[in-house]
């Protein structure tokens, strides 16, 4: 049943990219032919959204993807490219999401804007805390949350950005599945911060190096971003904790076409984290072996390695292969319990002169295999 689904949903997504395709390049055709007068390229892509995660089992809504690039005023050149995606969708796990996600560049680079506005009802698992819990002790839970995150970045030089961030999050009508008969949830019987659920505040300071090409398939250059939140209730919230975050990526074009990337990945928390914050070991992004929501604690740090290649027109694929795990203290992470990830996927450019693709990957683990159809690159 499993391959029968995966063929239904690689049919699906190309049936999908072609009408996506064809939409992007009339709105890249009138853009193009008017773009000395409007000094811009910018494009629309409604489309149709199938997909599957772990999390949601299969996913069916609708997506706009509006693209922007700004030409200079002193040169020829354009900014990188800015996006925006706007997403409504429903999926078999009864889960609804509605998210406005965008990330702009102003002319110059002057300045980096980004944010998200969202709304969620979700139905998530738990197993406890730790990076060796079992997969009898799952409990499922069920949240709703809205939440905003609102960050302005300004350009100080050779692509260095800093600024500031806030994110703003309710997380409200929290049930509990218990794991048996006269057993209750872990979540529930341990009262892990957040089970109850609650409101989540908190600002930052980000600093941002990134030379890369093209922020949505870089073929060359580097990203390195680091972020420092304090969540506390002298922000109006619920949980105090403090967060740092440190991503580093690397891209190199080995052949015309073919790009080698690396990516690592370090999450730290301190205090009292809510279990909807916790750091996480798998997901569509890193160790793609495994569900998100797997393996919870405090700490994660990871690493992985990818392989793109063009295949044919529009289609591309990729090798992928991690390692990583999340922790308390260092010395819980042991060679017994490390996480390791290997896998790959299918591409499909929805606007290849842009390099904006939607992705079908398929990642190993320890515990079996994990399969997701997203938008855009895992890093």
């Amino acid at each position: 049943m499993k391959k029968h689904l995966s063929l239904l949903l690689l049919i699906s997504c190309c049936l999908l990219g072609n009408t996506a395709t064809t939409l992007a390049q009339t709105a890249t055709d009138t853009t193009a032919a008017s773009s000395k007068a409007s000094e811009s390229v910018k494009g629309l892509i409604p489309i149709p959204v199938v997909y599957y995660t772990p999390d949601t089992r299969l996913g069916l809504g609708a997506a706009v993807i509006g693209y922007l690039r700004l030409k200079s005023h002193t040169d020829s050149t354009y900014t990188r490219l800015s996006t925006a995606r706007l997403l409504a969708d429903y999926t078999l796990n009864k889960q609804m999401d509605q998210q406005l996600l965008w990330e702009v560049f102003t002319r110059e680079e002057k300045y980096l804007l980004r944010g998200e506005l969202r709304h969620r009802v979700y139905t998530d698992r738990f197993y406890g805390i730790g990076n060796n819990t079992v997969i009898a002790d799952e409990g499922k839970y069920a949240f709703n949350f809205v939440s905003a995150r609102l960050g302005g970045l300004k350009n100080i030089g050779h692509r260095v950005f800093v600024g500031l961030d806030f994110l703003l999050t309710n997380y409200y009508n929290l049930s509990y599945d218990s794991l048996s008969e006269g057993r209750e949830s872990l979540l529930q019987a341990q009262q892990i911060p957040g089970y109850k659920g609650g409101l989540n505040s908190g600002a930052g300071l980000v600093f941002l190096y990134d030379t890369r090409d093209n922020t949505a398939y870089a073929s060359s250059g580097m990203l390195f971003e680091a972020s420092f939140y304090n969540f506390g209730k002298m922000l109006g919230g619920d949980f105090d904790y403090r967060n740092v975050n440190l991503n580093f990526g690397k891209y190199l074009e080995v052949r015309p076409g073919r790009v080698l990337a690396f990516n690592t990945v370090l999450n730290l928390n301190n205090g009292e984290v809510p279990v909807m914050r916790m750091a996480t070991a798998g997901g569509d992004r890193i160790l793609r072996g495994y569900a998100r929501n797997r393996f919870l604690d405090d700490n994660f740090a990871g690493t992985q390695v990818e392989y793109r290649f063009p295949l044919y027109r529009r289609f591309g694929m990729a090798a992928f292969a991690g390692i990583g795990d999340v922790f308390d203290q260092t010395s819980d992470v042991q060679f017994s319990t490390l996480k390791y990830s290997i896998g790959s996927g299918l591409r499909y450019a929805l606007s290849k002169e842009q390099r904006l693709n939607i992705r079908i990957d398929v990642g190993y683990g320890r515990e079996g295999s994990n399969f997701y159809i997203v938008i855009g690159e895992a890093f």
